[in-house]
């Protein structure tokens, strides 16, 4: 064999080589997690860097900066359990609910949706919240949920009841923040992907910040007149899989954010300040590239 012919054999057992490793770090990837502390303020963003939406409007990435002073807020949040595929125990969560509340407590945990991707899991789902359910009961800190749109076959009696948590779908709970300020948190049901509706943000009353929770981050498009001040939301599993050189394979929906590249972090949309969370499971493959399983201790201020 010419020399051209042993380039290309060495050129294409390289390219294998990096393709068998990429796969195996793609494997190992949703085994890990990271724990983030997301620090959310209603201060405005500069406009560098807005995103143009497909309805026109704008969005801008805002940075992860300290907020400077006491929070008024504190919540743990998680989101996209995916149970058939999450690699991240119960155990793991609750231990740093624990080490992070005795450091300084939590005014609520809060659940962002998808416990299941098939409603035959439901009870390893159900069992895996059941859990953490039990050390907030322990801790005295409020356990608040909304559904994903992988969870529309659960019954919501059955998630209250199993899971020992309480759904905020369609409502708001006030609670008082640690600094003494009030907030009201209020969360909408998700109706799934095919012939998506989409409901309106409760009314809260006036007077007290409001953090709105919805699984799917698009939620924000359309919560009617009152806009809340913040958002938490997950579904988009932070892109879940990147390829080398930056290349991402798209989430199949097509709703208006992950369209616009909007998949993970914090962003402002008019005078909200919203945060996606990467999640924790991985859908229908049990493989992530770029996006580790996130955990999230979430500071809110208001001034």
């Amino acid at each position: 064999m010419g020399p051209l012919i042993w380039i290309l054999i060495v050129l294409a057992a390289c390219i294998i080589l990096a393709l068998i490793v990429y796969g195996i770090l793609c494997l190992i990837e949703p085994h890990r997690h990271e724990l983030t502390h997301i620090n959310l303020t209603s201060s405005k963003p500069s406009n560098t860097g807005k995103i143009s939406l497909s309805t026109g409007e704008e969005v801008y990435p805002v940075a992860n900066d300290p907020i400077g002073k006491e929070a008024d807020l504190r919540l743990f949040f998680f989101s996209d359990i995916h149970i058939e595929t999450c690699f991240i125990s119960s155990d793991a969560i609750c231990r740093h609910i624990e080490e992070e509340h005795n450091i300084k407590p939590f005014d609520a945990v809060i659940f962002g949706g998808d416990i299941v991707t098939w409603p035959k899991y439901k009870e390893k789902g159900f069992a895996y919240l059941r859990q953490i359910s039990s050390l907030c009961r322990k801790l005295d800190i409020p356990f608040m949920a909304v559904t994903g749109n992988h969870d529309i076959a659960l019954s919501d009696t059955d998630v209250e009841k199993e899971c020992g948590v309480e759904l905020i779908e369609g409502r708001y709970k006030v609670i008082r923040g640690s600094g003494g300020k009030e907030f009201s948190i209020c969360g909408v049901d998700d109706t799934g992907r095919e012939e998506r509706e989409w409901f309106d943000m409760p009314e809260c009353p006036e007077g007290r910040p409001v953090v709105f929770v919805a699984h799917d981050p698009d939620a924000i498009l359309h919560t009617g007149e009152r806009l809340p001040d913040f958002m938490l939301s997950g579904h988009t599993h932070g892109g879940q899989l990147y390829l080398p050189f930056g290349i991402r394979i798209a989430p199949r929906h097509k709703n208006v954010f992950p369209r616009a590249g909007i998949l993970k972090g914090i962003f402002r949309y008019r005078n909200t300040t919203l945060f996606i969370s990467r999640g924790l499971g991985c859908g229908y493959l049990p493989i992530r590239s770029g996006s580790v399983p996130e955990l999230s201790v979430i500071e809110i201020s208001c001034s």
